[in-house]
């Protein structure tokens, strides 16, 4: 070794032979105002907690960030007085605890629902502690004296010094001790280096003063993360204490010292390199030699990763004027030159910084330490740990590191958060952008400290998710993907997690399940239906609904249906049915609907509601015609109705309501309304003839068209045809499959889904628009078209529709684009939806199956994945992406896999956009849960009839991890054919999956389902 590096370093060897308390490492004395630490010398200190940055970051934007973070921190390195520990810490074992406190809502608000949903949750934290990691990131701001010129320090002396009347206090903090005109400068450091974070998209807030403690406290001790504790600090209510000074000492009058609040469990040593810190083994690394080659600090962390990751902790000390310590340094080198060749270019280098100094460059005074913790009860396992982390630091830019020559305990508590602006690695004279470049700038972040939904990043950090929060302004989503990319599992994800949102399950009434509208094509949705029936008790199974819409008179819609007891619709209805009307009138094989159109459906709306309303004399309101509903004629002859000689059907309706009798009411203003047929009638009527007269689309008359098509319509679509059959009920989670009605594909086809997307949207979502205001809406005809005595029923109706947040979900959507009608009424939605708090989401194959319009208002952008790289120029070109953000979109989104689906999430929040490569990541429970796949399907659905949905997902989840039978069923299928024990393939398939349930049913035939 150089003479020179062993002179300068026999000191600092020597210093750390005596045993300490691990207070003595602290310099910490007492607060100042909300986030202000202050020091035993009176200097200044905050913590600033990084969460992350807000971009997707590759080469280019990590060499923009660094360049822009070098000028920055040049005005604080490039004087006295300022110095930044970052604080990086990872910790596996504290995996299955974070993901706990991430469920605790979701737990409650299942209990308060009912929901017998504990496997999933017991298996989402055994599980996902595989894929995340506890992180935490912070930098710590130290402002000391030295940043004062001399007057100024002597006045900070004086100001430091208790009055003369101040009794002795000689337990507890010392409230004077902070350097006064230290402040302002501090704050200005403080919230300038968070200015300058948050210009480079770096999210971050200075933590205060009782939160800072807390992370100290846990930095020393890790077996007190996340404990529910508070210290007491300044301005805090003062604890009873017993006087224990002297007579005359005050300190049980005040605010105890910090130190004791702190470090409450003493250090013991062990050997030369580990110390033990209350229940935790410590062992401490310090980097020696600064590294040959500059690599980012990801580097460190994906080796670390790649070592099976264990709890680790790294602490990068940076000050000012880092040529000050190498005089000596330089001196001995010089004399000492020819008695080793190590100090010949130890000389050379330090000329070398001068020089650079000279020209502008900022150097800094660098010290690394590292240190890696487990329990106490396993000296073997802290030594592997301790010499893989030194493995990895050395393979990070080929440095040195190595444990500190003497205590152990001063080695790991330099690595501690926010003890001291002081550390036992050997000072490195650095160019500021060379430190710079090993800082980890490139950690990824949610927004939220909590959510509904836990996604990851690639290096495992978690990333929840809350739907509907007041971080963003709106809540529309557009997810896209090629089939098999993992779309279907992101919409059950969303879907479950509201259910499970306190913010979307709490309202006047009490909680309930969310209203969540499914427009589906296929059955992807039915595993999540079947999850939650099952999940509900019996009585409130129908709460959850999946059915298979047909074009038949028993899934008969009416979508000139109204509220009970309106006769007239409200305006955002009568919107809906000019699209509707717009959209039968459009001619097979157009997109757009004839010119005026729109106009005249508009009057014929109006028309019909007036005609068949009992408000006017000029109404011909519809008669009672016993027979046409035995619900209802039972019902009257039940409650013995008094009724007039030439009922009407509102009749009816009112006096059913006014007994109560809500379901009753509503079957009997079925036939109160108009239908599609009536359009026919109501284009008689000389007042829209003679307005419409003129209006004609390629020759022929508007009004001829719309009554052609609407006499076609009743015809070709039996769904249309009858007042409503259909009723989803008290449903509340409802998915509606398409698959037989919307297939498309021709003219014809194309046409009737769209007519069933907006006949599914109207059943669905009738009610998800109803507001206060509609309260004292009007009709056409001056009266309210909330009856007066159907008023206090909307009232509580609408209040619980309004606040609590709904879900409407158009899957498939672009089977919709044979229709202008069907995307106006959809890009209303979008555009109403804020107001009336409800979320849309429109899933695709494609970008292009969305409008502009439409990818103008999404609030989220989901990308599962594209078929083309050109569809990731196409995102690049639409959405503005960075390069690295288009290359992740054309390589990286390849579908799901062990650890989830990858996705890249472009967020529209209040403080601006964000982009996010993100994995959704499933237990194997939970995929069995939601798994659609018909063979999946059949085998879980038996399991469930024999065993209970619990112990069949547990079952299926330990007999087949990945979340299928599928290739299991297909290598038997495949063998019986081969064997000639099988020929029809699909009656296999069903003895297969009938044989299989019959193992997992029975554990001893198959050993392996035994927990």
């Amino acid at each position: 070794m150089a003479i020179a590096t062993l002179i300068s370093s026999a000191y600092e060897a020597f210093s750390m032979t005596v045993r300490k308390p691990v207070s003595s490492f602290s310099m910490l004395e007492t607060t100042d105002g909300a986030n202000i630490f202050v020091a035993k010398d009176g200097s200044l200190m905050s913590i600033v907690k990084i969460d992350g940055v807000t971009q997707v970051v590759g080469e280019p934007e990590i060499d923009e960030i660094i360049r822009r973070m070098t000028t920055n921190m040049a005005k604080y390195l490039g004087q006295a007085g300022h110095a930044l520990q970052f604080s990086f810490v990872r910790d596996p074992d504290w995996s299955s605890e974070m993901i706990k406190s991430q469920l605790v809502a979701a737990r409650g608000t299942a209990r308060t629902l009912d929901l017998n949903l504990k496997d999933l949750f017991d298996e989402r934290v055994n599980y996902l502690k595989n894929f995340v990691v506890y992180e935490a990131y912070y930098v710590v701001l130290w402002t000391r004296l030295s940043a004062l010129s001399k007057q100024e320090r002597d006045r900070a002396r004086i100001s430091s010094k208790p009055p003369k009347m101040w009794p002795e206090v000689s337990d507890a903090q010392d409230v004077f001790r902070a350097a006064r005109p230290l402040r302002d400068r501090h704050k200005a450091f403080v919230s300038s280096f968070v200015q300058e974070l948050r210009d480079v998209r770096i999210r971050a807030r200075v933590v205060p003063a009782h939160e800072g403690v807390k992370n100290i406290r846990a930095s020393v001790y890790p077996d007190f993360v996340g404990a529910d504790w508070r210290p007491t600090l300044i301005n805090d209510p003062t604890p009873m204490r017993h006087p224990e000074a002297s007579q005359g000492d005050a300190s049980h009058l005040l605010w105890p010292r910090l130190d004791e609040q702190i470090f409450v469990r003493e250090a013991e040593r062990v050997n030369q390199r580990i110390v033990t810190i209350g229940s935790r083994h410590f062992a401490g690394i310090d980097m020696a030699v600064g590294p040959q080659e500059l690599f980012g600090f990801s580097k460190l962390l994906q080796r670390m990763i790649d070592a099976d990751e264990f709890p680790w902790r790294a602490s990068f000390l940076i000050e000012g004027d880092g040529l000050s310590g190498l005089g000596l340094k330089a001196f001995l080198a010089s004399i000492f030159s020819w008695s080793s060749s190590e100090n010949r270019p130890i000389k050379d280098a330090i000329k070398e910084l001068q020089e650079a100094r000279l020209n502008g460059t900022i150097i800094t005074k660098f010290r690394a330490s590292f240190a890696t913790w487990a329990a106490s009860d396993n000296l073997a396992l802290i030594e592997e740990r301790s010499s893989r982390l030194q493995t990895a630091v050395e393979s990070w830019g080929y440095c040195i590191a190595a444990p500190t020559a003497g205590d152990p305990l001063a080695c790991v508590m330099s690595s501690a958060l926010g003890v001291d602006a002081a550390s036992t690695a050997v000072p490195t004279a650095m160019p500021l952008s060379d430190v710079i470049t090993l800082l980890p700038w490139d950690r990824d972040a949610s927004p939220w400290t909590s959510g509904a939904i836990m996604f990851r990043t690639p290096d495992k950090r978690i990333w929840p998710f809350q739907p509907g929060s007041s971080l963003q302004d709106t809540f529309i989503d557009i997810i896209f993907a090629p089939p098999g990319k993992g779309k279907s599992v992101y919409l059950n994800t969303a879907n479950f997690a509201s259910c499970l949102s306190p913010v979307s399950t709490q309202g006047v009434g009490g909680a309930k399940l969310p209203r969540i509208a499914i427009i589906d094509i296929g059955p992807s949705s039915s595993g999540l239906i079947s999850l939650l029936k099952e999940a509900l008790p019996p009585s409130r199974r129908h709460e959850a609904l999946y059915t298979r819409l047909s074009n038949t008179e028993a899934f008969a819609i009416n979508p000139f249906d109204t509220q009970v007891g309106c006769r007239h619709c409200f305006p955002h209805e009568r919107q809906f049915l000019i699209n509707f009307i717009c959209a039968i009138g459009t001619q097979i094989g157009e997109k757009a609907p004839p010119k005026s159109l729109a106009e005249l459906a508009g009057f014929c709306v109006d028309a019909l509601y007036d005609m068949y309303s009992d408000e006017n004399k000029k109404s011909e309101p519809k008669p009672y015609i016993p027979g046409v509903d035995h619900a209802v004629d039972e019902a009257i002859t039940r409650y013995n109705l008094p009724l007039s000689d030439q009922p009407i059907w509102w009749e009816i309706v009112d006096a059913f309501f006014q007994r109560g009798e809500l379901h009753y009411a509503t079957l009997a203003q079925r036939h109160a309304v108009p239908m599609l047929q009536d359009i026919a009638v109501i284009l008689r009527n000389p007042e829209i003839a003679d307005i419409f007269e003129g209006a004609k689309d390629d020759g022929e008359r508007i009004i001829s068209i719309l009554e052609r098509t609407v006499i076609s319509a009743a015809k070709e679509y039996p769904i249309l045809s009858r007042p409503t059959r259909f009723d989803i009920g008290d449903a509340r989670v409802v998915a509606l499959d398409l698959d037989e009605v919307a297939r498309g594909g021709t003219g014809a086809a194309d046409k009737q889904a769209a007519l069933m997307y907006m006949l599914a949207r109207f059943t669905l979502a009738k009610d998800f628009y109803l507001n206060a205001a509609l309260l004292n809406i009007n009709s056409s005809g001056g009266r309210p078209i909330i009856p007066v005595s159907y008023r206090a029923h909307h009232t509580a109706r609408i209040q619980r529709i309004q606040e609590v947040p709904k879900r409407l979900v158009y899957d498939e959507f672009h089977r919709t684009g044979g229709s202008r009608a069907v995307r106006d009424q959809v890009v209303v939605d979008m555009r109403e939806g804020r107001k009336w708090n409800v979320h849309i989401a429109l899933a695709s194959q494609l970008l292009g199956d969305f409008d502009e319009d439409m990818v103008k208002l999404a609030s989220g952008i989901w990308i599962m994945g594209g078929s083309t790289p050109a569809d990731a120029e196409e995102c690049q070109k639409i959405f503005g992406l960075s390069d690295t953000a288009t290359m992740i979109v054309r390589d990286r989104l390849n579908g799901p896999g062990p650890g989830g689906a990858p996705f890249l999430a472009i967020l529209g929040m209040k403080d601006g956009r964000q982009e996010h490569l993100l994995y959704n990541t499933l237990s194997p429970i939970e995929i069995w849960a939601f798994s659609t796949t018909a063979e999946d399907a059949a085998l879980r659905n038996r399991l469930y009839a024999r065993l209970g949905a619990i112990e069949a997902r547990r079952r299926l989840a330990i007999r087949y991890p990945t979340g299928t039978a599928k290739t299991d069923i297909e290598r038997r299928i495949q063998i019986m054919i081969e064997s000639g024990t099988a020929v029809d393939r699909s009656k296999a398939q069903d003895g297969i999956i009938s044989q299989i349930a019959d193992e997992i049913v029975d554990e001893k035939a198959s050993p392996r389902i035994r927990a």
